[in-house]
């Protein structure tokens, strides 16, 4: 499977790596150097190889040579033309999801075995699943991740309380600060945590360690936890899944705590759902999100998805000012009570 993309690519192909594990088949992997790690320990990952849109074309031709036939099929998500040249280098029976309407796309559509339609405004898991039975494969519609016994150990060693405390998972970073969530917003959620009786431990990359450190600053350690840098992907899901919620913005995290079962709110701002939306597992329809609701909330499964409820939601765009580093007004003006009270509704449901 190639998939030259991001972290939450890799995560939502895994689907379609599962139909090929039912149907008998080990899977290996091409994606993007830094994406490798969310399959380390994941059984429907046999080897991963790592390529890079900056990287030498050398470099590139001799990953291709690396590869060259030796697979029975070669899966590219999407098709851009490095993952299907890469593809074709692994193998001539090519399956790609490629745009059908599209006239760039048809030397692409010519050299596939079997192809489904890229179609836009579609989710990634809705399509791998088109994809896998277009390939005549087991459908599987839950995103994949798995973690160990001792992940779990490692999990439970580092927080400052016994398994028997409630707690609550927040990650409040994201990729771009267009998807962000204001400072005081997160601490207004942690303050309402701590007075309903509940602990509160912050993820986040070791780069994000300070700036959650300092979100925390006054709370007591032994109630609020800060674990950024210190969880792999599979004990962050393993995290994710024994909290009370998880709160989280759109980013791979929240991607990762959906297919852990995890009981989910996510905080979506001009990202339309439809497409990049954190997929509940057992869903069967194409894509469990409209782009909006009037309510601004939308419920399915282990997840509640919460958007600014401007006319203008979801845009589509990089924030308000069309860049990557700008602010979007539909996360900024999303009152922190608001989500608290779905939060509280979602762990009363969750475990009644």
């Amino acid at each position: 499977m190639v998939v030259c993309r991001y972290l939450g690519d890799v995560l939502l192909a895994t689907p379609l790596a599962a139909s090929l594990q039912k149907a008998g088949y080990e899977v290996d992997w091409v994606v993007a150097g830094g994406t490798e790690s969310i399959l380390e320990g994941q059984s429907c990952a046999a080897n991963v190889w790592t390529t890079g849109a900056k990287n030498p074309w050398l470099e590139q031709v001799s990953l291709g040579i690396r590869l060259m036939r030796k697979y029975d099929m070669a899966f590219a998500l999407p098709s851009t033309d490095r993952s299907m040249l890469l593809a074709l280098a692994a193998s001539s029976r090519v399956h790609a999801l490629i745009s059908a309407d599209r006239s760039q796309e048809a030397w692409k559509r010519r050299i596939a075995s079997v192809w489904a339609d890229y179609t836009p405004g579609s989710h990634m898991v809705g399509l791998a699943c088109e994809l896998a039975d277009a390939s005549n494969l087991p459908v599987c519609r839950d995103v994949q991740i798995q973690w160990s016994a001792s992940d779990t150990d490692e999990v439970f060693a580092a927080l400052p309380w016994s398994r028997g405390n409630a707690f609550i998972h927040i990650h409040p970073f994201a990729r771009w600060p267009y998807k962000w969530w204001r400072k005081a917003a997160w601490k207004q959620i942690i303050e309402a945590a701590l007075n309903s009786g509940l602990r509160v431990v912050i993820s986040g990359s070791p780069a994000e360690a300070e700036t959650a450190r300092d979100m925390v600053s006054g709370y007591p350690e032994t109630h609020v936890h800060v674990a950024a840098g210190r969880f792999n992907w599979r004990q962050l899901a393993c995290l994710s899944h024994h909290a009370a919620s998880y709160i989280g913005l759109d980013t791979a995290n929240t991607h990762l705590a959906a297919a852990a079962g995890a009981n989910v709110i996510a905080l979506f701002g001009p990202t339309d759902p439809r497409i990049w939306g954190p997929w509940p597992n057992g869903f069967t329809g194409t894509s469990p999100w409209q782009t909006s609701s009037p309510q601004g909330i939308q419920r399915q499964g282990n997840i509640s998805l919460m958007q600014g409820r401007q006319d203008c939601v979801p845009c589509q765009m990089e924030g308000c000012d069309r860049r990557q580093d700008s602010v979007s007004l539909c996360l900024k003006e999303m009152e922190a009570d608001w989500v608290w009270a779905e939060v509280e509704e979602r762990i009363r449901h969750f475990h009644d």
